[in-house]
């Protein structure tokens, strides 16, 4: 009767240590780590110190479409067109891709086509030339005598700056000239050259302010237009004067370029030119002068020529106004003609040194 009751403790009591163990209770029970390490562990690609609450993702159903399709497989061809678009059901998710064609545009580098119908530039530069100068050339022809008054800027052979109006008189054969000063710098000076009837002599009468040791109005005897005291103040000498010299200098430039013996852009033709002094545009023409062509510019430089273009102006086709520069672009010489008459009826008491200080 004992043995019977001791057994049937024992397996009351092995019945309870087997519910504990399973319950992952009792004394030797080890116990459950903290999530995310415990029952809610990490699901897929979730990190393991994502939150224990986080839902998993769920996959996707085979009728639901992903946002962005994914990229075909293919590699578009050389030629641009890509390999068809994938098609499902609804038809393709993109249409298919072609390259827009490149325009044609003609190469910077490529040579250019002249057109039969332009004119040659340096042609027409050198027909126009030859008209001006053709047409200057009849006009100083025709002069007998000549009278204006001329504005004279000058930069001197001793390099000191001059600026004077005079009276201009000449005869162009034989020649002759007369001047006198009316502007406030050497006021009253005249001058006088007439070596057909009195010798290769330049007779002058000081002006004020000429000297210190002659009072104004003193006569000096005649001096040759080569004597030092001349040509330190004058740029041109007297033997110069007038519109022959320059219009010979330009006939002969159009002949050397036409030639082949001198650059086309040797002389520049521009046309109409608006210029102050003149109410109408004047003719323009520019001789540009390189180095050592003229004993003036020894480094090169230009003298433009500005031609009266009015047919009615008794100084039609001569070069009323000139301006030169230097190399550096500085100007050394502007003559500038106005109240032009011409024939001036000028005889040779005009040009007797017995005039000088009278007027």
């Amino acid at each position: 009767m004992i043995r019977s009751l001791a057994l049937c403790s024992l397996v009351v009591l092995l019945a309870g240590c087997t519910r504990y163990h399973s319950r992952a209770q009792g004394p030797f029970a080890k116990p459950e780590p903290p999530p995310p390490y415990g029952a809610n562990k990490p699901v897929g690609n979730q990190s393991p110190l994502g939150m224990a609450s986080a839902d998993p993702a769920r996959p996707a159903t085979v009728d639901e479409r992903p946002f962005v399709p994914p990229r075909a497989s293919g590699v578009a061809p050389a030629g641009g067109v890509a390999p068809p678009a994938e098609i499902d059901a609804d038809g393709p998710l993109f249409p298919p891709f072609r390259k827009r064609p490149e325009p044609k545009l003609p190469s910077p580098l490529a040579p250019k086509t002249p057109d039969p119908k332009a004119p040659n530039a340096v042609a027409k530069n050198l027909t126009e030339l030859k008209a001006v100068v053709a047409t200057a050339g009849a006009a100083w022809k025709a002069v007998d005598t000549f009278e204006g008054t001329v504005t004279r800027r000058e930069v001197n052979p001793q390099g000191t700056a001059t600026s004077e109006v005079v009276l201009f008189q000449l005869r162009r054969e034989p020649l002759a000239v007369f001047t006198r000063t009316t502007s406030e710098s050497g006021k009253g000076r005249e001058m006088l050259y007439n070596p057909s009837k009195h010798g290769d002599k330049l007779y002058l009468m000081l002006g004020q302010g000429d000297t210190k040791l002659l009072k104004a109005g003193t006569v000096l005897p005649g001096l040759s237009p080569d004597d030092p005291r001349v040509k330190e103040k004058a740029r041109h000498s007297i033997r110069d004067a007038g519109f022959g010299k320059n219009l010979a200098k330009l006939a002969d430039t159009v002949a050397k370029i036409e030639t082949g013996k001198l650059p086309a852009d040797a002389l520049t033709f521009h046309g109409p030119v608006k210029r102050d002094e003149y109410p109408y545009p004047l003719v323009g023409v520019t001789h540009n002068l390189r180095a050592d062509d003229d004993p003036l510019f020894p480094k090169g430089g230009s003298r433009t020529f500005f031609l009266d273009p009015n047919e009615k102006s008794p100084s039609y086709g001569l070069p009323v106004l000139i301006v030169a520069t230097d190399a550096a672009g500085k100007e050394a010489e502007y003559y500038l003609f106005e109240k032009v008459k011409s024939p001036a009826n000028l005889t040779d008491a005009d040009f007797n040194p017995d005039r000088l200080g009278k007027k």
